[in-house]
């Protein structure tokens, strides 16, 4: 394990806002225009609910833009949820990850991943499964099969994400041998 605790690397990936939340942001946008719109026919008291509908869009679409942050140091690969208005970013720690306890990593659909695959699905305790991708159907996704460790440990992990190239290599780095299936 000599060398590990050099290894350090850091990656955000945006992940990219649904269609049906795009839909609620035009709907309280429309929202929007027809109490303005009423508003200049009716009388004053209609601002009130405009500009309620169009704060109520803004913190909305605020909410719903998400960032996840990770994070490689040493063999403890770490996941942070980062999410809310610019003025108030909240931070969550969303999951934390040893290396040490990876079995395979490989691109989304490979066959490196079938019997990890099948091993996770039929182990005894339910699997726990993290999507921290971007959530872009254009980008392939890596997979990672670990044991949990903490307050799950032992359970069966599948954990989605996107990482670099340089975030790939990093994990290679942190866990010779579990890495494949990227045309090497």
């Amino acid at each position: 394990m000599a060398g590990h605790e050099d290894i350090h690397c850091a990656q955000s990936v945006v992940r990219r806002i649904p269609g049906h939340v795009r839909v609620i942001q035009w709907m309280l946008y429309a929202a929007v225009l027809i109490f303005t719109v009423i508003g200049a026919m009716q009388g004053f008291l209609w601002l009130f609910p405009a500009l309620g509908t169009l704060f109520g869009s803004w913190y909305y679409m605020g909410v719903a833009r998400v960032t996840y942050e990770y994070r490689l140091e040493g063999t403890r690969f770490t996941v942070e949820r980062v999410s809310g208005l610019k003025s108030k970013r909240k931070a969550a720690l969303f999951g934390e990850f040893d290396l040490t306890k990876l079995i395979v990593m490989a691109p989304e659909g490979s066959p490196a991943l079938e019997q990890a695959e099948a091993d996770s699905l039929n182990a005894g305790a339910k699997r726990i499964v993290y999507d921290i991708s971007a959530h872009d159907p254009d980008d392939i996704c890596s997979v990672m099969y670990l044991t949990a460790i903490g307050k799950d440990a032992g359970r069966p992990l599948k954990v989605c994400f996107q990482p670099s190239p340089e975030m790939r290599d990093c994990i290679r780095q942190a866990a010779p041998g579990k890495v494949t299936g990227y045309g090497e």
